[in-house]
């Protein structure tokens, strides 16, 4: 990963309306589509009654998810809503929160691309196309760009400072909007069927009341490429052309502007730009977003790459591909303060969004004024130094405050991040926490930059590390992690201080925790007359959680490794305490020590090594934990494309089976399916079952049509079983597929070892 340097500020807390810039955004592909886009296929008379009241109910489903907490989004740039009532119900239940609305942009695509509309309706279904138009298909005009926008009434609609992309002055041209001050591009270039809708892309440019600040937004929806297509379709050439148009968009408009008001304008890129990062032919992202003196590497950069390096960022599961884009300018937030550019703090895809019934999930990212290690790319880099403890044992920590005599950890402004990368050889166990109870800190892998890992306890202890004292939790972390540090809300700033340990496994109390599944933990038994204290001992925490849901124990090993001479280095199991059995045998293999022995729910102890003399060197040795526990998560059956004939809909049931049970979901009748020419997608929890199962043996599903023979063998998958080295396995980008009867099924799953969440309270 790239580290940027970073200028340390030492600027006091300010307090003035200037340093108020805390601003939150988001785009989403809500895949509200028209009716031309569900049913153009032969049946679509059929399909029509079958949808009627669909898209309306996924509206309302985002419209609750967005309102569940409206402190989260301050802007929403939405694409793909298509669907007249659908925008409707978005604008009756956003706008008491969102008052600054752009509802619907429009052309007269048919006085623009004649016949391209035409090819594009005889490529899907000419005869469904006229019924649900209710025109002949030369009088056909398409659809409208699918844009909508949302703000907060902290923000106000400026004039654009050049009107010429001003939209809806014009014959043709349809704008409905809480303001006429919208720019707006119609695409000139187009590919299949995308030629169908007035894709484009949008400008708008606001006031942030609280801190003055102007805020041009563009939000676009891109030419897509299909690749389900046999060859697929490549339309990468439609891309280029209108990623110029963008570009002169955004430069026209904003012409006015002096250079000194350009450097302090916000300028955002928000959609789904459908550039394809992990698809055949590679090199479109390269060649857009990481080509100097390219306009947009050079003037704008994608805020998902610059601040999550290792994360994939899948935003679309279906193609398994980060589609939607945030693009911030003009370069990542190095240093600068207030007069840098806008920091993009971190950059997410929400949870609760991908169970929405969109095949795309929501990003979001989260604006500040700049800070010391305001986003991952220029986080502080931690350096565990090792020393003797006031106990005598060995000690790894930083205690971060100050540096060359500046307060490095500071919540300068409301809603400000700071950031703190650890990089170790090992995974390990750490102790982290502030001084400050004002504070939330939150740990990430690189590889998943949205869900924090959970601590290994579930409650806090105090540590005292000289004259200070610290609120810390325990983790069981890898080798490299991210700490986030906030305010515990959004308008608290304020000083502290981070401390990060590292458990050396020493003492029962900084015993170091084991994860079923996770790397080993590592210790160091120290040689005689170490300079960084003695350690004999290596202590080793477990805490077995979980059963199977047929009431079958889960079978744990621990193992201890590295120790050298069976005579002077032992392992023992203390304060081991199993409800449902006595203590196990540890056998010797070797280096290793062995506990291998059912156990339920509940059962806890530590593993402790020991060295029953010091040498002349010192002794690395480490532990581990496996476990065939496995937590199975179902979160979605999709339909792809109906069994044939394609008429009516699918009436579908499931059988799982998990260890020795055979389950019906649902318990009696079918759930129905329609996916003629769009996905259908079924909650699993909410039309099934319950959403979490776990077993200790084996786990498959089948997967019925109602007028399918039963004993198909084309209806059966197993779930499968944990590769070695792994604790989980992402059935979302890896599911389980069914193709049978010219249709297609996809589950959504995860399957863990163990689940991220406390295990225990602390000893």
């Amino acid at each position: 990963m790239a580290i940027f340097a970073v200028t340390l500020l030492a600027e006091p807390i300010g307090a003035s309306g200037q340093e108020v810039e805390t601003v939150r955004v988001a785009t989403f592909n809500a895949y509200l589509l028209s009716p031309i886009f569900k049913c153009a296929n032969p049946n679509f008379a059929d399909c029509l009654i079958q949808i009627h009241g669909q898209t309306e109910k996924q509206a309302k489903h985002l419209a609750e998810t967005i309102l569940k907490d409206t402190d989260r989004f301050d802007i929403i740039a939405i694409n793909e809503a298509w669907d007249e009532d659908a925008k409707q119900i978005l604008i009756d239940r956003l706008t008491p929160v969102y008052p600054n609305f752009v509802r619907k942009i429009d052309a007269a695509l048919l006085k623009v691309r004649p016949q391209a509309i035409v090819d594009a309706i005889t490529s899907l279904d000419p005869a469904a196309a006229i019924a649900i138009y209710g025109e002949p298909i030369e009088k056909i005009d398409g659809e409208d760009s699918g844009l909508m926008f949302f703000a907060k009434k902290e923000f106000k609609f400026l004039p654009l400072p050049d009107g010429s992309f001003k939209w809806g002055k014009n014959d043709g041209e349809t704008l409905d909007a809480a303001t006429d001050e919208v720019g707006f591009t119609l695409y000139d270039h187009c590919g299949g069927v995308d030629c169908l809708s007035g894709k484009g892309a949008a400008i708008v440019r606001l006031l942030h009341q609280p801190s003055q600040s102007n805020y041009t937004v563009v939000f676009t929806h891109a030419q897509a490429d299909y690749f389900d297509k046999s060859p697929p379709e490549l339309h990468a050439d439609a891309r280029d052309a209108q990623f110029d148009q963008v570009q002169k968009l955004i430069e026209t408009t904003l012409s006015p502007l002096t250079a000194a008001q350009r450097k302090r304008e916000r300028v955002l890129v928000m959609g789904d730009l459908n550039v394809p990062v992990f698809h055949q032919p590679m090199g479109e992202w390269a060649r857009r977003f990481a080509s100097p003196g390219k306009y947009w590497t050079s003037r704008h950069y994608d805020s998902w790459a610059a601040t999550n390096r290792a994360d994939p960022g899948i935003s679309n599961y279906i193609d398994g591909e980060r589609y939607d884009y945030i693009l911030a300018a003009p370069q990542p937030y190095l240093s600068g303060g207030i007069e840098g550019p806008i920091c993009v703090q971190h950059v997410t895809i929400p949870v609760d969004f991908v169970n929405l019934e969109s095949d795309h999930n929501l990003l979001t990212a989260e604006l500040n004024l700049g800070n010391n290690f305001c986003h991952p790319g220029i986080a502080y880099q931690v350096d565990l130094k090792p020393k003797k403890g006031p106990d005598g044992k060995p000690q790894a920590e930083e205690v971060i405050d100050f540096r060359n005599g500046q307060d490095v950890t500071q919540i300068r402004f409301p809603g400000s991040m700071q950031w703190f990368h650890v990089v170790r050889q090992d995974a390990g166990s750490y102790s982290i926490g502030a001084d400050n109870p004002g504070v939330n800190i939150d740990i990430y892998q690189p590889s998943n930059m949205t869900t924090p890992i959970s601590s290994y306890y579930g409650d806090t202890r105090t540590v005292h590390d000289g004259e200070q004292t610290f609120t810390v939790h325990t983790y069981a972390l890898p080798k490299e992690f991210f700490i986030r540090v906030t305010g515990k809300d959004r308008d608290w700033r304020g000083n502290y201080a981070l401390l990060v340990r590292r458990h050396t496994c020493a003492t029962k109390e900084e015993a170091c925790p084991l994860q079923p599944g996770e790397p080993p933990q590592f210790a160091s038994l120290t040689e005689a007359g170490s300079l960084l204290g003695s350690q004999d001992e290596a202590w080793f925490r477990f805490d077995v959680v979980g059963q199977a849901d047929s009431g079958a124990d889960q079978t744990v090993t621990l193992t201890a490794d590295g120790l050298p001479d069976p005579n002077g280095y032992k392992a023992t199991l203390e304060e081991f305490d199993n409800p449902h059995g006595g203590e196990p045998p540890i056998a010797i293999s070797g280096s290793s020590r062995i506990v291998s022995d059912a156990m339920g729910d509940g059962t806890h102890g530590y593993l402790v090594i020991h060295q029953a003399a010091a040498g002349s060197q010192p002794v690395r040795v480490r532990a581990s934990m496996q476990t065939t526990v496995r937590n199975l998560e179902i979160k979605a059956l999709i339909c792809e494309d109906e069994t044939n004939p394609e008429f009516g809909s699918d009436d579908i049931f499931t059988q799982l089976s998990i260890d020795s049970r055979t389950i019906r979901f649902p318990a009696s009748g079918e759930v129905e399916f329609d996916c003629d020419d769009s996905a259908d997608q079924k909650d699993w929890a909410t039309r099934f079952g319950s959403p979490t199962l776990t077993f200790v043996d084996h786990a498959g599903l089948k997967v019925f049509e109602q007028d399918t023979i039963r004993d198909d063998p084309s209806h059966v998958r197993d779930f499968p079983d944990l590769p070695a080295g792994a604790s989980s396995i992402d059935g979302v980008r890896t599911p389980l597929i069914w193709n049978f009867e010219g249709g297609r099924y996809r589950l959504n799953y995860e399957l863990t070892m163990r689940r991220n969440e406390p295990v225990a309270a602390a000893p």
